[in-house]
């Protein structure tokens, strides 16, 4: 899953992809079934990393992963783990998904910036996810 709000650069969204590439090239096997998913405030249409050579992420509203775990969890096979690739800055499922997830973190500085509330500070993503910083 590609987080592709309008926080999140092209340079990060690059990255992203990137790491897509690195991620199919790891998991091996048929290419069909890792698929993509942009996610900003609504999922957009999971593409079997087969097909997806070309992927656009595609979004730029608010950011709300819950809807791209939705998403991703009634896909048939369901997915033994989810990639999320991400700035953060998005409330996360209030409860752990039945399979493993890995949150892919651009870098970023310790606070960050809500022009509506600047006193306000991301949820952490949780610990029953594993998180790596990307780059």
């Amino acid at each position: 899953m590609i987080d592709t709000p309008g926080s999140v650069s092209d340079a990060e969204l690059g990255s992203a992809l990137l790491e897509v590439v690195a991620i199919s090239r790891a998991v091996g096997g048929p290419r069909d079934l890792v698929s993509v998913l942009s996610c900003d405030a609504a999922a957009g249409v999971a593409v079997p990393l087969c097909r997806a050579e070309n992927v656009e992420p595609v979004g730029g509203g608010g950011t709300d992963l819950r809807s791209g775990f939705t998403r991703a969890l009634r896909s048939r096979p369901r997915p033994d783990v989810i990639v999320a690739l991400t700035d953060g800055q998005t409330p996360w499922p209030s409860a752990q998904p039945p399979c493993r997830i890995v949150v892919g973190l651009f870098p970023r500085p310790a606070r960050a910036v809500d022009e509506e509330n600047p006193d306000h500070l991301p949820d952490a993503p949780p610990s029953w996810a594993r998180v790596v910083t990307i780059g």
